[in-house]
């Protein structure tokens, strides 16, 4: 037998969007939700991939990524 929805959230049972567990970017705040805003993994917690990929590029270019170059001959 199906439960009334009404019923399931005055027990406070019921599902949400958002649900319980909702993280948030530690960076900007923003509700993060993996397909939408991407979820990425940092030292100082979860981050949106705007935020991830910015923080990325400004450590890049304090320290940049240099190639030897390989001399012919």
């Amino acid at each position: 037998m199906a439960i009334p929805l009404k019923n399931l959230m005055a027990e406070g049972k019921g599902l949400s969007l958002v649900g319980s567990d909702e993280q948030r970017c530690c960076y900007c705040n923003v509700l993060l939700q993996e397909t939408i805003t991407g979820k990425r993994k940092t030292p100082e917690g979860e981050a949106c991939s705007d935020c991830y990929y910015e923080k990325l590029g400004a450590g890049v270019e304090q320290h940049p990524l240099i190639c030897g170059r390989v001399g012919r001959g």
